[in-house]
């Protein structure tokens, strides 16, 4: 091993082998004193030399993600899914966006559900703007017919 090669503890550097990039810097801040952004640059100089995350670990999975991200998901609402992961992993907005996203990738059921609720919520806004036209002429015709006015 060569003198500037990062190193890591072994529970560290098991982490970040597993794809577990939140718990390999978490573990390199408490056993260094690192500051976030100096234990985030260890972990990942420790893979560009060669050490990547696992690839069955990498995408996020269904034990991984919490229930109330899974739910926002199936309801096609991806911000309100992004905040219960970050809640629930207590990570930065772009590592939850990151993991979700993967596991919508991994997951393409879960995608093809995504997807189809999220174009189905555009739809309520139209309905309702649809509706209130549609009352709006009816209150016309009705008054325009009685001869009342406003």
């Amino acid at each position: 091993m060569q003198a500037s090669e990062p190193t890591l503890s072994e529970r560290a550097a098991a982490a970040a082998d597993a794809g577990n990039l939140l718990e390999a810097i978490k573990q390199v801040r408490e056993e260094t004193g690192l500051g976030l952004k100096e234990a985030k640059d260890l972990v990942d100089a420790y893979l560009r030399l060669g050490h990547s995350p696992s690839p069955s670990t990498t995408a996020a999975s269904s034990a991984e993600m919490p229930v109330a991200a899974l739910l926002a998901l199936k309801n096609g609402v991806l911000i309100e899914a992004i905040q219960h992961y970050r809640n629930h992993n207590r990570c930065g907005l772009k590592d939850a966006k990151e993991a979700v996203e993967r596991y919508l990738d991994a997951n393409p059921l879960a995608k093809q559900q995504f997807q189809a609720a999220a174009k189905a919520n555009g739809k309520p806004f139209l309905n309702v703007l649809l509706a209130l036209v549609i009352l709006g002429l009816i209150a016309a015709g009705y008054w325009y017919v009685t001869g009342q006015t406003l």
